[in-house]
């Protein structure tokens, strides 16, 4: 899987037709299959086909013009003969008013040309009015949700213990799951978390929590959790489908214990510590770096990092893996 420029491109010729109320164009970049879907922000709007496509779409360009929306962001990407892209952008309303809307696309190579297979436009909303659940959107929210030490004085009757926390991130899995749809990526979720559930167990870990699309995992052992990422980065690596990459933070330092979690200080900087990382890349805090066997681990050339809602700058370590420790 890759970035896609040229389905990028794509996106935005299909934003500029738009625009300009351009049919002709439109009906180019459209796949001329039966199978072509757009479906729409309306519960009724569910359009299958090429022909049915373009009437009802002429019909909307004159019904609601778009001159002077703005295109905000664009994601684009490809593998073989399949590709898939989000977008969003702000519109004029005819009330006046601007609102946001995204757009998702998915791609297949046809004579060469890629050509729109589907199409789905929507706004979004807020979790609590869909759904009935203010739910956590990202790891940066869940960062921020997490309760802080003033909160945890007032915890009694509690256990507490030092630990070695990894929490692990897919990388842009709105703009995947949007690619695959909601059932295909449910599938891909549930098997992502199995495998690092065996991975973790199998280093003498256990899973504190799953957290959307990723997870918090304790170790009583610095050392077996930084072998429990490499095999978890290798494990994604190797795989052939879907293609995943995901960050992964470790921090090590006591928690307090609840019936069903962990919460601290320890916390908060492990999430923060994932939330720092790059695709790819297992991030070791300084620590948790200090505690494990030099000759066991390597490690690239610490970065200082600031952290939101902690003092100063801190010193984070890259650990160094390979595809071919796995057979090794």
């Amino acid at each position: 899987m890759k970035h896609s420029p040229e389905i990028e491109a794509i996106v935005r010729r299909v934003w500029s037709a738009r625009a300009r109320g351009d049919l002709e164009v439109l009906e180019g970049l459209w796949s001329d299959s039966e199978y072509l879907l757009i479906i729409g922000s309306d519960e009724h709007e569910w359009i299958e086909g090429a022909r049915e496509s373009l009437l009802v779409t002429s019909v909307q360009v004159q019904e609601w013009p778009i001159e002077g929306s703005e295109l905000l962001r664009i994601r684009a990407f490809e593998d073989g003969s399949v590709g898939w892209a989000a977008s969003e952008e702000r519109r004029m309303n005819p009330n006046g008013r601007s609102s946001i809307f995204r757009r998702t696309m998915v791609f297949v190579l046809q004579a060469g040309s890629w050509k729109i297979v589907q199409s789905h436009f929507s706004a979004p909303v807020p979790n609590l009015e869909a759904v009935g659940v203010d739910l956590t959107g990202s790891l940066s929210e869940l960062v921020e949700s997490i309760g802080s030490d003033h909160e945890l004085a007032s915890l009694t009757g509690q256990m507490s213990g030092t630990v070695t926390l990894l929490f692990t991130d897919i990388v842009d899995s709105t703009l995947l799951s949007q690619g695959m749809g909601d059932i295909t990526w449910s599938g891909v979720i549930r098997d992502h978390l199995e495998t690092l559930r065996r991975v973790v167990e199998d280093h003498g870990g256990s899973v504190v929590k799953t957290l959307g699309d990723g997870g918090m995992y304790a170790f009583r052992s610095g050392s077996s959790a930084l072998q429990a990422a490499i095999k978890i980065q290798q494990a994604i690596a190797e795989s052939t489908e879907p293609r995943l990459q995901i960050r992964i933070g470790a921090h090590t330092g006591d928690v307090v214990q609840t019936e069903d979690d962990y919460l601290g200080s320890t916390v908060s900087k492990a999430a923060r510590v994932a939330a720092a990382a790059e695709a790819g890349q297992i991030l070791v805090s300084s620590t948790t770096a200090g505690l494990v066997s030099a000759p066991e681990f390597e490690f690239g050339a610490p970065i200082m990092v600031e952290l939101k809602g902690l003092a100063g700058t801190h010193q984070f370590h890259p650990l160094v893996w390979q595809h071919s420790r796995a057979s090794a």
